[in-house]
């Protein structure tokens, strides 16, 4: 008796109705006998082949397209938000790498040199510190020839906690006198409890006070407000509206 074509050796186990209907939608060489385990190699060399070749095209791309520029210039950013007035500590500092060319002019690379400077203006968490944020000569940088900084006393401390770095003020004199117009304040003195917001109460020790660019002729004006010379002159400020 002749024995059915599904009894063969590695013929595929379907019966004879599920064979039939394979024949009618695969060609007939991948259902024949011993066709399936070979069928199954070959898709599997084809899967392998395409993702060998799919990795060597992406290598080969990757060697060409640019990469992120290198993050090797060390810079000192603070730590955490710090207020203008406030004296640095090593807490407050820490080093991170930036790209050379995104790298702020007068950037420091050193925390050591920064640690007992004092913020002349407020700084957020991540905030390159550079000479211009500390007091100091770099407070005057980008200023104009001939300004120096002035430090002048408020006679009502409460301007301090209004005024901020980069304000316009005019600067007028316990007479009524404009003895500087339109100068920019380069920072602000925190009050004697260390504290730089406005409060509604009094507040205590010395008047505060702000730095301020200012020409030779409002210098020597500021500093002989008060002929007398028997105590220290005191200012108001008015601030000035913004320029566009």
């Amino acid at each position: 008796m002749r024995a059915a074509p599904s009894s063969g050796p590695g013929a595929p186990s379907f019966p004879g109705p599920a064979r039939g209907r394979l024949e009618s939608v695969l060609p007939a060489r991948l259902v024949g006998h011993g066709r399936r385990p070979s069928w199954q190699r070959s898709r599997l060399r084809r899967l392998l082949s395409a993702g060998l070749v799919a990795a060597a095209a992406y290598l080969a791309l990757s060697a060409f397209l640019p990469g992120g520029p290198p993050r090797d210039l060390p810079v000192v950013v603070v730590a955490q938000d710090l207020l203008p007035g406030h004296v640095l500590t090593p807490a407050d500092l820490t080093v991170e790498s930036w790209p050379r060319d995104l790298g702020p002019d007068n950037a420091f690379s050193d925390p050591v040199l920064l640690v007992g400077r004092t913020l002349g203006a407020g700084m957020s968490r991540g905030e390159v510190l550079t000479a211009a944020r500390v007091r100091g000569p770099g407070l005057l940088t980008g200023a104009g020839d001939g300004l120096v900084a002035a430090h002048i006393r408020l006679a009502d401390p409460a301007m301090a906690a209004v005024a901020a770095a980069g304000d316009h003020v005019d600067v007028i004199s316990s007479a009524g006198q404009v003895v500087a117009a339109d100068v920019v304040v380069l920072a602000v003195d925190t009050r004697s409890d260390g504290s730089s917001g406005w409060s509604g109460a009094a507040a205590s020790g010395p008047s505060g006070g702000l730095l301020a660019a200012v020409g030779a002729a409002e210098a020597v004006r500021l500093a002989t407000a008060d002929p007398s010379g028997l105590s220290a002159p005191t200012f108001n400020v008015v601030l000035k509206a913004a320029r566009h």
